[in-house]
């Protein structure tokens, strides 16, 4: 899945509502209404992250930028830790020290670390699967985060409207035509309850949960790896073992020995779009 599909899928979402509302009634001016912008966003945020703790709401935050960066996949990994028990297996312990450095991402520096330290094989899956564990909560919070601020968007919504009608009606005196379009930005609260529901939030959680599944492939691969060179496996076990864990249209392609990449290559190609 390209990094920036959700956020052209959100953008288009918002665009059509947007073309819709302008077809309709001619005009998009009664949408731009920040103070029902201010009280759905604001307010689903904040009963959200009320919710939450201080902790678990900084983690939330900091995995924002996962949905537009450049991620590790399943079929880089396993590239990378058979090249990294190739050179293991030719250049010693000091090859795994060379191979921290070029890790994807920190959880792969932290296993590889292991693996040099020279900890026992059931203890470094051990140690791995608790660390994996912990990254994978991080994605189920996040998930459950987003999906609240889900829930409370068409609330804070309604919220909004009732705000704005309480006002039109006390200010019943004023002309009929200034009554009506205060009504009309009333129940526009309403409308960016639903559509930040099921064009942001919602979209955002979706993206996060993809994204653990991804990581849970990876967690598997991580675990296997980590398994395999601590007890010094050859690499070619390494790569029909890892080659079990991928999907069916990337297995031959790890099997096929011509595919083998460089070292260098590898590091080079960990991530994707």
């Amino acid at each position: 899945m390209s990094r920036y599909s959700t956020m052209i899928a959100i953008a288009l979402g918002i665009g059509l509502v947007t073309l819709a509302a302008g077809l309709a009634t001619g005009s998009i001016a009664f949408l731009w209404n920040p103070e029902a912008i201010a009280i759905v966003v604001g307010g689903s945020l904040i009963a959200a992250a009320a919710g939450s703790t201080p902790r678990h709401l900084a983690e939330t935050i900091k995995l924002l930028p996962a949905l537009i960066s450049r991620q590790p996949n399943a079929m880089s990994i396993a590239q990378w830790w058979i090249a990294t028990n190739t050179s293991w297996r030719r250049e010693g312990i000091s090859a795994l020290q060379q191979f921290i450095g070029t890790a994807p991402s920190p959880s792969a520096a932290t296993i590889l670390q292991f693996c040099a330290d020279g900890f026992d094989p059931d203890e470094i899956a051990r140690l791995t699967e608790q660390l994996l564990t912990t990254n994978a909560e991080r994605y189920q919070r996040a998930i459950v985060f987003f999906r609240r601020i889900a829930g409370y968007a068409p609330t804070m919504g309604i919220v909004g409207t009732v705000i704005g009608l309480a006002s039109a009606l006390a200010s019943g005196g004023d002309s009929a035509t200034l009554l009506l379009q205060r009504i009309g930005f009333a129940f526009s609260a309403t409308l960016w309850g639903l559509v930040t529901a099921n064009f942001l939030w919602l979209p955002i959680a979706q993206r996060f949960e993809s994204m653990l599944q991804e990581q849970r492939t990876i967690d598997r691969l991580h675990v296997e790896a980590a398994r395999l060179v601590a007890s010094g496996s050859t690499p070619l076990l390494t790569r029909y073992r890892l080659a079990t864990l991928l999907p069916d249209t990337q297995q031959q392609q790890l099997l096929d020995h011509d595919a083998t990449i460089s070292s260098s290559a590898v590091v080079g190609s960990v991530t994707h779009q």
